[in-house]
Order: structure tokens, then sequence, then C-alpha cells
């Protein structure tokens, strides 16, 4: 009785609306409706009651949202209708509908067309419903900040779909993020609202991946075009799975470009997941999920070495195996304590296993090295509905990983520049990390007012590493140029083959280093509903890191908006803007554990050597004409008083409605990076010695991290997304950019250590048109079809001479007159196809009876060469031509059972 009643008073401005529209059509089979439901953070919400309600306040369905979220309930027949989704805790959500027979259209043009396309029902926080300004069909806020139609979103249902290469949802959806709004460690990856280094379940136990979801927030630490969110299936309270077989084989594929034949490859993946009650816990459930990848591939290796009389050209293309195994699993269990409180705890593991890795292009088969990588991850989290307007989530996440290197082949390393590296990989490495997280987020709603606030600690790690890399030596062969420092003289093949070596290093010392990377960071934002069409969010984010800087911390303002034009057609005019601190990863933070101080904890030796003295003053082996043990050390250092750089980003942007249920967007956007790091060899050969004496004779190279680089540049964004009729639904953008610099990043050198800003030019990153695209055509026919598009100009790379006229065995030097940058890789072209359905078998015919899929996907099928990288050093007999190239077009079939 009170539930007819409060659906009842819900009801009363749908019956209204229902009962002014036109009279239904004639009696007919309507389509089902379908959709998913999802609380505001993003995250599905399960079992969700869902009623549909006839115009007389009748109940003439009901249904409960499945684990994923996700519903589908058939209406009795056509007409008008009012879906009303209710949870616990949260605001129920009314949507009036009207359900049209298969020949008729519906004439309420403001009402929803559910047969067309599904629903998503995101559920605020109890009373957040009451200020929100919805659009006609579908309970979205066009005024928030999440719900910007220029982000890239891959449902559950897209990924049974589009053709992904090897099930690689990350790989995927990479091309939709942009390199200007990453950091130097990387863009981030967000798991369920957690930092990850990983997705922790397998791709059937995804429920959706977004890129840009809300770009100016201050919740995350990355801009919104420069992170990737995962949002995993919930366990669920009925038995659900899928289990997908994907298949490779050369048989099927076309030959690599530079490949003297074609390999006998193969890849097979066994993936899926599964879901349901606990039987012995009541109001608990449990989800599994696992991927055992196994790779036979093989590298392409195009160098130039000496000639024989067997090989006269000194041309070697050769097929190197390299083959991966791979194994994930992860296992969930959740509990409902209360309406108001749930959690789950889950184990993930990970270990991959890798073959002659480091091979391909200029790198031999004797320089490769096997690598195993392991990870275990275990995590609790928490939902609480604290009062009826606020809620909670707290994630606590504990990480084990380790990644062992070691070298096929035990020899010094060779470097011939220009033609070949060999010898050995000399990466022989053990790293090990421990690492904890804690990420607890709160959503507050009090009148006008949407809060969010939060901490996290995405980084308080230990970490060790045991470095025998380089213990073996490694040698350097250069060209001898003539005055102009262009005419070559003597090549650097030539050298090689009579042991005059120009540069030699070595590392030596301890071997055994620990340190801990710790990071924290605090924010609040406000998303302020100044009117309904209107609403501005001011949020400041606060973060602190315990190394590469001496001031560790930095405040983080950011603001964005939304003005609703029209409501009618949903145009929607956005913008923002923020300060984003950098983010770098270990690595730096490593080598100033090892090599900084006036006694470095690791020997390091680099020193050049003059093939030209009469008698050389290099040989092989080293040992022979130098005494390496009185070689002066290097150091590493971070420039006094440094500070984490900083970005300034912002953009506007309009969207406009197409269709029935499609967004088309222009987005115009532009970053300011200020104090971008480099490095510099502060001890380098000086000018007036001739660039043959250091200024301190008792070391060698000394690297100083220095914040003193700039960077600059804008991007026009033309994309589209959703469903434009029942044909056509996809998202993918185009994009012009353009970007410059003057530094490439914390391991970038110049090439004069005395002129370290006579390096403007365009970032290495820079592509100044990209177009991405994935689209399906008539997905829920037998006859469908799926593709992917994607194609950009080159991205420019750096001409060298392959000598050092600088002394400071860097061999970065270009030829005079030739900038930074100066060059660009050819543009690529790929167009991926896919044909998959899935067919019931037994006689249900309804979305959860089990069924078997069938697939078939091709990628590249223009087979594009795609050159990927060239010979970059003038003085080489092989420069400009290409050295390595994308993989050719590869057929992939699958077969999928899903219950």
């Amino acid at each position: 009785m009170l539930r007819s009643l409060a659906l009842a008073l819900a009801l009363f401005p749908a019956a209204a609306l229902a009962a002014n529209s036109a009279s239904a059509p004639a009696p007919a089979s309507p389509a089902p409706i379908s959709g998913v439901v999802a609380n505001p953070s993003g995250a599905i919400v399960p079992n969700a009651q869902i009623d549909l309600v006839e115009t007389n306040g009748n109940i003439a369905a009901s249904f409960h949202s499945s684990g994923d979220g996700s519903f589908q309930i058939v209406a009795p027949h056509p007409g008008s209708f009012t879906l009303v989704v209710s949870e616990p805790g949260f605001g129920t959500v009314t949507t009036p509908v009207v359900i049209a027979a298969p020949a008729a259209v519906a004439s309420a043009s403001a009402l929803a067309h559910l047969n067309a396309a599904p629903l998503k029902i995101v559920l605020p926080i109890a009373a957040l419903s009451t200020n929100v300004h919805v659009n006609a069909d579908s309970d979205e806020d066009l005024t928030a900040g999440d719900e910007n139609h220029d982000a890239s979103v891959m449902t559950a249902g897209d990924i049974k779909q589009l053709p992904i290469f090897d099930n690689d949802l990350q790989g995927a959806m990479s091309a939709f993020l942009d390199d200007s709004a990453t950091a130097t460690g990387g863009s981030g990856l967000i798991v369920d609202g957690v930092e990850a280094n990983r997705a922790t379940v397998s791709p059937s136990a995804v429920q959706e991946v977004r890129i840009n979801q809300d770009p100016y927030s201050a919740q995350y630490y990355w801009p919104g075009r420069g992170q990737m969110e995962i949002v995993t299936k919930s366990a669920a309270d009925a038995y659900h799975g899928q289990f997908n077989f994907l298949f490779r084989d050369a048989a099927l594929n076309a030959q690599n470009a530079l490949a003297p034949s074609k390999p006998p490859e193969q890849r097979r993946i066994y993936e899926g997941s599964a879901t349901g009650p606990i039987f012995f816990a009541p109001k608990s459930s449990f989800l599994a999920s696992f991927n055992r990848a196994e790779e036979d591939v093989f590298a392409v290796v195009t160098a130039l070495i000496v000639p024989t009389p067997d090989n006269p050209d000194g041309v070697l293309a050769a097929n190197v195996s390299a083959p991966t195994r791979d194994t994930e699993f992860s296992a969930r269990a959740a509990h409902q304590f209360t309406d108001r409180h749930s959690a789950y705890a889950q184990y993930s593991y990970e270990d991959w296993n890798g073959q002659n890795q480091g091979v391909g292009g200029q790198t031999l088969a004797e320089a490769a090295y096997n690598n195993r990588y392991h990870e275990d991850d275990l995590m609790f989290h928490v939902d609480s509905t604290l009062s009826p307007v606020m809620i909670n989530q707290v994630s606590v996440v504990g990480e084990h990983a380790f990644s062992h290197n070691q070298n096929v082949n035990n020899a010094p390393r060779i470097y011939v520049s220009g033609d070949f590296t060999g010898g050995s990989a000399q990466a022989n490495a053990l790293s090990t990390e421990y690492n904890f997280r804690l990420f607890d987020v709160i959503q507050w709603n009090r009148g006008r007012h949407f809060v969010k606030f939060g901490a996290s600690i995405p980084h308080f790690s230990r970490r060790a590493y045991d470095d025998n890399t380089n213990e073996l030596g490694s040698y350097t062969f250069s060209p001898i140029l003539a005055p102009d420092g262009v005419t070559v003289l003597t090549s650097a093949l030539e050298n090689y083959q009579n042991n005059r070596p120009s540069a030699y290093s070595l590392n030596s010392g301890q071997v055994h280093f620990t340190y801990h990377q710790q990071e924290m960071g605090a924010f609040i934002q406000d998303q302020f509903k100044v009117s309904p069409r209107f609403s501005i969010t001011p949020g400041l984010r606060y973060d602190w890191q315990n190394f590469l800087a001496d001031k560790r911390l930095g405040f983080s303002p950011r603001v964005s908006f939304a003005y609703v034009i029209d409501p009618q057609s949903k145009t929607v005019l956005r913008g923002g803007g923020g300060i984003y601190y950098d983010r770098f990863g270990s690595g730096p933070l490593l080598d100033l554990v090892r090599y900084e101080g006036v006694e470095p904890r690791r020997r390091a030796v680099v020193t050049s050597l003059d093939p030209t003295a009469a008698p050389p003053t290099g040989c092989v082996p080293i040992g022979n004409c130098v005494d390496v043990a009185a070689l002066p050390v290097a150091r590493t250092e971070l420039q006094s008083n440094a500070r984490i750089p900083y970005q300034y980003n912002y953009g506007l942007s309009i969207e406009r409605q197409l269709g029935e249920k499609a967004t088309a967007t222009i987005s115009g956007y532009s970053m300011r990076e200020i104090g971008m790091f480099r490095s510099l060899d502060i001890n380098a050969p000086t000018p007036q010695s001739g660039y043959t004496l250091r200024p301190d004779s008792n070391y060698g190279r000394i690297r100083q991290m220095q914040p003193a680089g700039f960077m600059t540049g804008s991007g026009l964004d033309v994309s589209y997304r959703g469903r434009l009729d029942k044909w056509f639904t996809g998202w993918g953008r185009y994009t012009w950019s353009h970007y410059a610099s003057n530094t490439d990043g914390i391991g970038w050198y110049p090439q004069n250590q005395y002129a370290p800003n006579d390096n403007w030019s365009d970032a290495s990153f820079d592509r100044r048109q990209r177009i991405g695209m994935y689209a399906m055509f008539h997905p829920d026919s037998v006859f469908n079809l799926a593709g992917g598009i994607f194609s950009n100009s080159g991205r420019p790379y750096t001409v060298t001479t392959g000598a050092d006229p600088y002394g400071d065995s860097l061999y970065n030097a270009r030829p005079d007159g030739v900038a930074r940058n100066s060059q660009r890789l050819p543009s690529y072209v790929d167009l991926d196809l896919r044909w998959g359905h899935d067919f019931p078998i037994t006689g249900d015919k309804s979305d959860d009876a089990p069924r078997l899929g069938l697939s078939a996907g091709a990628f590249n099928v223009l087979n594009h060469q795609n050159p990927s990288w060239v010979n970059t050093v003038a003085s080489s007999s092989g420069f400009g031509e290409v050295t390595s190239v994308a993989p050719p077009r590869r057929i992939q079939i699958g077969m999928r059972f899903q219950f």
C-alpha cells in the first residue's frame, strides 16, 4: 500500500504529461526497454527496483537491475508509461517513455524512444533529484561536469561488438588519449575510482572504459584527456557468465613488410568471468575472472652489419622468436550488510613471461633479454550511505610486484652508430615493490550544492632494486667526420671492424638499493546550480610527494562550468581550466638513489675515446689500453631549489544532440607547461678546450636534472558519440593540434651542454592531425559490421650525425643548421573490421538466456606499412630507411559462450 502511494505521488507529473500525448498506436509486439543503472560516481547499481507504470498508476511490470547494473523489461503493450527506478539511499528517478509498435512512431517528441536506444539511469543521492535540470528523455543532468559528451566511452556491449585486438581494452582506448595531457610517468589509469598499474579484472568483467569523462575535476590528478577510467562489473545476485576464446595464426595473416619471410606466429587467448550469489552466505555474491594469453610471435630485425661472402651488402633482415605467456585472474566477494552499507574484497593476480625481449629494428637477437613480471593486488572497498544526502566510498589496496630481467647473452654491449646494437642487452636487474594505496571520497548534497571531497595516497611504497645492468661494459663505435661535419672519413662500421671504439661505459660497485616513493593528495569541489540551466564547479586540489623537488607540494585550483543553451536540442556550452602538476614514476628517483652524492653508491664510468689518435686511445677489450679502475665516475644530482613542473590546461566546447541519441561536439583547448625537466651534463668538456677537457677532472659526466624547460600548444577536436539511428552507433573524433617545446623530458640532453635553450621546436609527440573512430552498423542484426578507423600524421624525429663533436659521449649532435625534431615519420593509417553474432542455443531468446557467439575480425585491413621508426643517423649508409613497421594485416577469430 505504501509503495503504491509513493509511486502515485512520484508519477503525478508524468501521468499528466502522458495524458496529453498522442493516442497509443495499434496493438503490436513492443520492443523491450533496456538500459543500465549507475550512481553519481559512475559505479553501476545492482538490484535496483525498476517499475514500468501505466498512466493510471498501475504497475505494468517490475524488475531488478542485474549484477552489472543492466536491465531489460518488456511492456505489455505499446503506449505511454513511466519508468520508475529506486534504490535505498538514492533519489527515485522517473522517466516518461512512449513505447511504439514496430510500425508506429511515437508522437511525443520530448519522450524517450526506448526501443531505439538503451537508457543510462543515474540515481542521485536522495535530495539531489530536486535540484537538477534533466533533459526530456533521460535522467541526465546536462549541467553536470561528468555528463561531458566530448568523452570517449566504451561500454560492456561495445566490448562484445567492436574490433578490439587481443581483447586489449586499454590499447584500444589509448588512441583517444591526448599526449599533451599525460604526465612524464605516462597517462593515468583509474580502476573503480582507484589509481592502478593495470586493469585488475579480465575484459568480460569490465562494465565501461572512458576518457575525458570530467575534464577539469579536482578529484583527479590528470586532466580528463590524459587519464583512462575503468569501471568493473559488480558481483550479481543471479548467476551469469561469459567465456571467450580468441585465435590468430600466421596462415591467415599478411607478411610484415620488413620480414624476410612469414614466420609461424600464433596467439591463443582464453578469457572469461562469472558472477552470482554465494549460496552459503545470504546477501553475498562473487565475481571471478581469468585471462590466459599464449603468444608465439616474432620480432623483425633490420640492421646493417659487417659484410660477409654470404651477405656482401651487410643488410640483415631476420625473424627472431619472442614468445610471451600471460596469466591473470581475480576473485571478488561482496556483501550487503544493510540497505546503507555494502563492501567487497578482491584479490588479483598476474604473471607474465617474455622471451627475447628488446629485439627488433636495429637491435640484434644477441642483445635480447628475458623478463618475468608478477603482481598481486588485494583490495577492500566499502560503500556507505551516511545520510539521505551523503555517501562515502573508501578503497584500500595492497600491492606486491616484481620484475626480473635476465640477459640472453652475457657479453659487452655493442652500439654501432646508425647500424646496429648487439653484443648483449646488459639488462640484468630485479625490481620489487610493496605499495599501499588509499582512496576516500565523500559526496554530499545540500540545496544547490553537490560537494565532493576526499583524500588519496596513490603511492606509499617501499621499493628495492638489484642493479646488475652494464656490469660487463658497453662500447660505442661512431664515425670519423671531416671538419665540415658531414663528409664521412671512416664509418662507424669500419671503426667497429678495426676495434676502435669512441666511448666506453661500465657500472660497478653497490648492487642492492632500497628507497621509498610517497605521494599523497586531497581535494574538494562544489557543483553549484546557479540556475536549472547553468552550473559552475570550482575545486581545489593539494598534492605532495617526497622526491624530485625542494618544494614538494602544490595547490591546484580547478574550475568548470556548463550552460544549457537549448534543452530541446541538448545544446550545451562547457568550459573550464586548472593547474596540473607533473607525475614522474620511480625512474628518476632510482637514478638519484644510485648515483647522487660525492661518492655515488653505484659506480658508473663514461669516457670518450679518440679512434683518430695514433695509436687510438680506445681498444677492445678496453683493459688492454685503459685503466678502467682509474676512470672518473659519473654522478646524478637534482638542481637546487627545484620545483615540480606544472601545466595550465583550459578549454571550451559546445555540444548538440544529433538523431535519436547522439551528440556532436566541437572543443578547443590549450596548455602551457612551466619548468619541464631536462638533463644537463654540468661537467661537460668546455668550448675553450675544444670540447676535450671537463671542468672537474675528478668526475666524468655529472647529470643535473633541471626544471628549466617550457612547452605550449593548442588543439581543436570535432567529435561524435552515440546512436544516430537503428543502423549506426559509435564514437570518434578528429583532432588538429600543435605542440612545441625546448625539451623532450627528464631523460633528454641538449646537443650542446653550453647552449641548452637552443632547442625550441615541435614536441616529440606532436601529430598535427589525428582521426580515431569506432562504429557499429546494424548492431542488433546477424548482418552486422563493426569497424575502427585510426589515422594520424607522423611524429617528428631528430637527425643526428652519429659523432661526438662535443666530447660528452652523448652522440646526439645534429648536422649544422638542422633543428631538433625537424623531420617526420610517415603517416599512420589503420582500418579494422569485425563481424560477430551471439546465437541462442535454447528456445529462450531473452538476454539472460545461454548463447553461443562467433566472430571474425581483420586488423589493418588495408595492409598499410605504417613505418614506426627510421634510421636517424646521417652518417650511416642506411640513413632515412625504415627500420621498423607496425604489424601487417592480421585475422582474429573468436568464440563466446555466455549465460
